[in-house]
């Protein structure tokens, strides 16, 4: 019968007068090479600038490989490390824009915004607009200010965020993504599938300018109307052209459009890379 042996102790000797022969006991040691280690697929971006080279005159080209990838795993984690200002030149086609109403708390909001722009070294355009005489006019003017930005913004795309919001770290994502649109899409248990204009990625080009006319003129067309809200208004017009426009929309991911509270609470292990802080709760009635 076998003695078990504690590790650390000598094996004591063999007494057996049947057994002559000497036990031996040998190291195993481990192979020098190590086993190659296991990576299992996700969705971090691993960016060396040092080793990326650019040709100045050749078009940019932008994978959609890390669409799908985003889609499963956002709801879990970030879809990507957080990104300081050096990787900011990554992003140098791309214009933040945004508006204040003058003469309003929402100057205060923008300093905001606008400090946490130029900390990440980012593009931006952040304007100030007079008051239309109510909080809804003055948000529904997202649309018309849109056309604006992509008249005055023509060789670059753009990434518009309400003025109340903060950027804390680069949004590397918008380098890799091919669409016409990217915006929030996100379910609660108020609205679901509701759009969130809070943040908008948009293309520079005729169908979004399309898209920004017909959202305008719904607008209008509502007038005073409060049971609609502008961005409710911009997810019935990106579904009614979608098809006719074959227009590219990308969902995206929820750090992207992040609610200071309600998102929060649906996604407690994500840290917000566009943070919105909801100041209409405090300044509907701004005029």
């Amino acid at each position: 019968m076998r003695r078990r042996i504690r590790r650390g102790l000598t094996p004591p000797p063999d007494t057996s007068k049947n057994n002559s022969s000497k036990r031996i006991v040998r190291n195993i040691s481990r192979p020098d090479t190590p086993p190659t280690e296991f990576k299992p697929l996700t969705t971090k971006v691993t960016i060396q600038p040092n080793t990326v080279r650019q040709d100045p005159n050749r078009p940019i080209k932008r994978p959609k490989s890390l669409r799908p990838l985003v889609e499963k795993t956002s709801s879990q984690e970030n879809c990507h490390p957080i990104f300081s200002k050096s990787e900011a030149h990554y992003l140098s086609d791309i214009m933040f824009v945004a508006y204040f109403t003058k003469s309003t708390a929402y100057q205060d909001e923008a300093k905001k915004l606008i400090k946490s722009l130029q900390k990440l070294n980012l593009n931006y355009d952040v304007v100030g607009v007079p008051g239309l005489g109510s909080w809804q006019a003055n948000t529904r003017f997202k649309a018309k200010f849109m056309q604006d930005m992509l008249l005055k913004h023509k060789d670059m795309n753009l990434v518009y965020v309400d003025v109340d919001a903060v950027v804390h770290s680069v949004p590397m994502h918008f380098k890799n993504y091919v669409c016409d649109i990217g915006i929030r899409f996100q379910d609660f248990k108020w609205k679901k599938n509701e759009c969130l204009s809070g943040t908008i990625l948009m293309a520079n080009n005729e169908k979004t300018m399309k898209i920004c006319k017909e959202w305008e003129q719904l607008n209008i067309k509502e007038q005073n109307n409060y049971k609609n809200l502008e961005q409710w208004n911009l997810g019935t017009v990106i579904e009614k052209y979608k098809g006719p426009l074959q227009l590219e929309v990308i969902n995206l991911p929820p750090e992207y459009t992040f609610i200071f509270d309600s998102m929060k609470k649906m996604y407690p292990s994500i840290t917000p890379v566009i943070e919105h802080f909801q100041a209409s709760r405090r300044n509907k009635n701004t005029k």
